[in-house]
């Protein structure tokens, strides 16, 4: 299965669609993906989507991406490999009238799934997990995209 295209990602693929198109001179029609980035742009719940860097977990990049209606979250690369594709947001909706999201975080160190609530911030997001007076806020940031280097 693919992996889902993000923002950037899409923004990409209309580039390079042109790109091509103008080089060619052929009549390449990127209409779709001009349709998927500015769906992304217009829907405020989409704010969430891409990669991220939680504060507890500085060597950890998490994807959040929408599945079936909602968000959910996964890590994609981890100094500790073990936890690469491990599930760790999951069954996240967007609140419009808070403009907050909420839904599940793996909570490592209990070893199971608690509430959360999302909260955009100037920096990134900050998250609020747990229930009761066993809360935790965690803030995170967006993972800048790392140019690829040559002779890898």
């Amino acid at each position: 299965m693919a992996a889902p295209l993000f923002r950037s990602q899409v923004s990409l693929a209309v580039a390079l669609c042109a790109c091509v198109a103008a080089s060619i001179g052929a009549a390449v029609s990127c209409v779709a993906d001009d349709a998927a980035v500015a769906q992304q742009a217009a829907n405020p719940a989409d704010q969430i989507v891409g990669d991220w860097r939680p504060s507890d977990m500085p060597d950890a990049d998490i994807r959040i991406f929408p599945a079936k209606g909602k968000y959910v979250g996964g890590v994609v690369k981890a100094a500790n490999q073990t936890l690469v594709n491990t599930e760790m947001l999951r069954e996240i909706e967007y609140v419009p009238a808070t403009r907050t999201w909420k839904g599940e975080v793996f909570a490592l160190k209990r070893g199971m799934f608690v509430p959360m609530t999302i909260r955009l911030t100037n920096e990134g997001f900050e998250m609020v997990a747990g229930s009761g007076i066993l809360t935790k806020t965690i803030e995170w940031k967006r993972v800048v995209a790392e140019s690829s280097a040559v002779g890898r």
